[in-house]
């Protein structure tokens, strides 16, 4: 679309389960968040936060913005021609659902100082 000079033309709109733009599963890294909604915005991409899809058809993706405790704030009805979707991430296969070692998705539970509490001598 930049090479044909029709960017100006095609809405997009940047839907993150994460809190907001910037978060990168770290909290942020620096001034991540103020980096990208200004980059987001010098191309004119929308953004929803704190999201999930709830519902894909044929050119339309229903998505639900959540607020912080988990209610809903807003339902959005996304049309498309073109979307990409990235599954949600989770852990190793080898140690997903040690009981103490990880959690529900398979990432290792850890301690201020990167540690399993439960398996002291596993870091993460």
């Amino acid at each position: 679309i930049k090479r044909r000079k029709i960017r100006d033309k095609v809405p997009m709109t940047f839907v993150t389960a994460e809190p907001y733009i910037g978060h990168l599963g770290l909290g942020g890294v620096g001034d991540s968040k103020g980096l990208l909604e200004s980059a987001m915005r010098d191309r004119h991409i929308k953004w929803i936060c704190n999201a999930k899809t709830t519902k894909v058809e044929a050119g339309k993706m229903f998505v639900t913005e959540l607020n912080d405790d988990g209610s809903v704030k807003k339902e959005h009805e996304l049309p498309f021609d073109y979307a990409m979707m990235l599954p949600a991430f989770k852990g190793v296969d080898a140690v997903f659902g040690i009981e103490g070692l990880t959690n529900p998705r398979g990432f290792i539970l850890i301690d201020p100082y990167q540690r399993n509490p439960r398996f002291q001598n596993i870091y993460s």
